[in-house]
């Protein structure tokens, strides 16, 4: 094999529109993209299984919205995120990815999941590319003349209005243009069985319990349509209002 691929690294943003790492990494090259689920971690996490079951069905909507634009899926089980350094870092090598690219997360063991990661990838001469896609400015990035946080609100929105006068809000990114095909014939056998994960970990949940959330992009612009219209749009009026649940 010696074409080089780029890697998306999908984590909590199992979605094609708008999406930063993956818009970046279509525009340098053909690309992989990669889902890694933890279950120990999960467990660790105490994550719910509706949680976990939400996940899973929308990454099935993810497979299928990949293979679409000729991107293959590669789905892996690595139970904890400290063992991911390591795997991220052999695939790299034996699938001649050049760049890594992924959307940051800003929890505590995300960041420390990712700077692993990184120094793992530098050691071999490659990187990892993360994006800011879950805040109007990057973490950290809003800071009083002594850089450290806002202590009074006004003074936080003032600067953060002064900010977007100069930077205007972040770009969105559309939905990249359909690659040429990946030949797969390297990839085969690299995806674990879903259908086991979801007996594990899901198999206490009904069908009405799973379909009170449902999956999908396009449902999920519905519903922020729907607060931005009934929700967003009256917030100057309504926040004053007392709630029934505190009375």
């Amino acid at each position: 094999m010696t074409n080089a691929y780029q890697l998306i690294w999908f984590r909590q943003d199992l979605r094609i529109h708008d999406h930063a790492a993956l818009w970046h990494a279509s525009q340098q090259g053909p690309s992989l993209g990669l889902v890694i689920l933890s279950p120990e971690q999960w467990k660790q996490h105490t994550d719910a299984p509706i949680k976990i079951s939400f996940y899973l069905r929308q990454l099935r909507t993810l497979q299928k919205e990949l293979a679409a634009l000729h991107i293959p899926l590669v789905i892996q089980v690595i139970p904890y995120w400290k063992e991911i350094a390591n795997f991220i870092s052999d695939f790299s090598k034996k699938y001649n990815i050049e760049k890594v690219y992924a959307n940051i997360e800003i929890g505590v063991n995300e960041l420390k999941r990712d700077k692993t990661v990184q120094d793992y990838l530098n050691r071999h001469g490659k990187e990892l590319f993360l994006f800011h896609d879950r805040t109007i400015f990057p973490l950290r990035s809003i800071r009083n003349q002594s850089q450290q946080p806002y202590q009074v609100f006004s003074a936080f929105k003032k600067a953060c209005y002064t900010k977007l006068d100069t930077s205007g809000l972040p770009q969105c990114y559309p939905v990249p243009n359909k690659q040429n095909e990946v030949p797969l014939d390297f990839l085969q056998g690299k995806n674990i069985d879903l259908d086991e994960i979801e007996k594990l970990f899901c198999s206490s949940l009904s069908k009405e319990q799973q379909d009170l959330w449902p999956v999908g992009e396009q449902y999920a612009l519905e519903q922020l349509d729907q607060f931005i219209e009934e929700s967003v749009c009256h917030y100057k009026v309504e926040r004053g209002a007392i709630l029934p649940i505190t009375l």
